[in-house]
């Protein structure tokens, strides 16, 4: 199928968008924008390109805009993104980019859910060029509409909750995975992103004309009052004396990448063990794209026993092993949980020649039930 006016309003980040804009007459050139600087989407942009980063969400006002209107608000907030030099930003404006097309889509499948379908298939096939196919399949009281190859599957869902999202809760048949048409747009959303992502980070800016220079620098200031600090105040063991797992995890959070629901689960109850306070916990994963203070408090309370009564352990190195997340080196010796690997490396070392400094002190109230 052939998008629409509308759907390209809703999938400004494809070349068929800016082929409408030309066709609808309107310029592309910087000059040309600039030009137009005062036009309600330029307006609409630069807020676009501020509800992304700093709230997470775009405004449901963009829903009233003609189509090509909401091109041009996403160009200009691209171009506005861009222009911070900040690659969190842009992975954060990606990934809220990404989930105003899920939310479109289910919007559909709401009012349409042949149309809808049809709609995910050309998504999956032109833009992220994984064939989903339309497979009405029943197992039981289970109604299956659409099926997707295993490795596009896999490459699509590793950063999402194994317990819902693993290979082991899905129904998989000859090689292909099947799925409601609700699952098959919520698992767009990473594969929308990092499409969006590398086509802003593609863009060359050398010299940022005035309007978007001052839009860019006031966005980079409103973030660095929005994010809380990276910076541990209180933290009864240094870094250096972590086990290679959280070593590696925290790199992987300070680079800007999406963790997978595993990751931050071992990183948030390691944490929450070792007797960091919840608030620095929290500022840990201000680094993630995704981040929204809220739901990492919920859940890291959660997780603390702050909420429901049940303090969650540290899983077992046989658990990170089978997740993908152990990263033993020769320091770990034979421990069978990443909270042994403070007890058995004597205060002020740190494992993979790191020669830390630290002088971390046991917490006697862990039991070795949790190891």
């Amino acid at each position: 199928m052939s998008f629409g006016v509308e759907e390209l309003g809703d999938l400004p980040f494809i070349q068929e968008a800016g082929e409408l804009l030309v066709r609808k007459g309107y310029g592309l050139s910087m000059d040309e924008l600039l030009e137009s600087w005062s036009e309600p989407f330029v307006v609409a942009g630069v807020k676009r390109a501020r509800d992304a980063v700093i709230e997470g969400r775009l405004d449901e006002t963009l829903n009233g805009m003609a189509p090509e209107q909401r091109i041009l608000s996403f160009v200009v907030a691209a171009l506005v993104v861009r222009a911070t030099g900040n690659q969190y930003a842009i992975k954060r404006f990606a990934l809220a980019e990404a989930r105003r097309v899920e939310e479109r889509l289910f919007r559909r499948i709401g009012s349409n859910r042949d149309d809808a379908a049809v709609l995910l298939g050309a998504i999956y096939s032109r833009i992220l060029n994984m064939p989903l196919e339309l497979a009405e399949r029943a197992i039981g009281p289970e109604r299956f509409e659409v099926s997707l190859g295993l490795g596009n599957y896999l490459s699509l869902s590793s950063s999402l909750d194994t317990s819902k999202w693993g290979i082991v809760n899905r129904v998989v048949d000859g090689g292909r995975v099947y799925m409601k048409l609700e699952d098959a747009a919520r698992l767009l959303r990473s594969g929308i992103a990092d499409r969006i992502e590398r086509r802003v980070s593609s863009m060359e800016i050398p010299n940022p004309p005035a309007p978007i220079a001052e839009a860019a620098a006031k966005l980079s200031e409103e973030m660095v009052k929005a994010r809380p600090s990276s910076t541990p105040t209180v933290v009864s063991v240094s870094r250096e004396q972590y086990p290679p797992c959280i070593r590696s995890i925290l790199k992987r959070l300070e680079a800007g990448e999406n963790l997978p629901h595993s990751a931050r689960f071992l990183l948030a109850t390691f944490m929450v063990n070792i007797g960091m306070p919840i608030d620095d916990v929290i500022a840990l994963f201000s680094r993630s794209p995704d981040f929204n203070e809220r739901v990492t408090r919920y859940q890291v309370e959660h997780i603390a026993g702050l909420r429901g009564g049940k303090r969650y352990s540290v899983p077992a190195c046989s658990k990170l092993i089978a997740q993908g997340l152990c990263v033993r080196d020769d320091t770990c010796d034979d421990i069978r949980n990443p909270l042994s690997y403070l007890r058995r490396r004597p205060a002020g070392t740190g494992g993979g020649g790191n020669g830390g400094t630290g002088t971390g002190r046991r917490r006697g109230r862990i039991s070795e039930d949790e190891l």
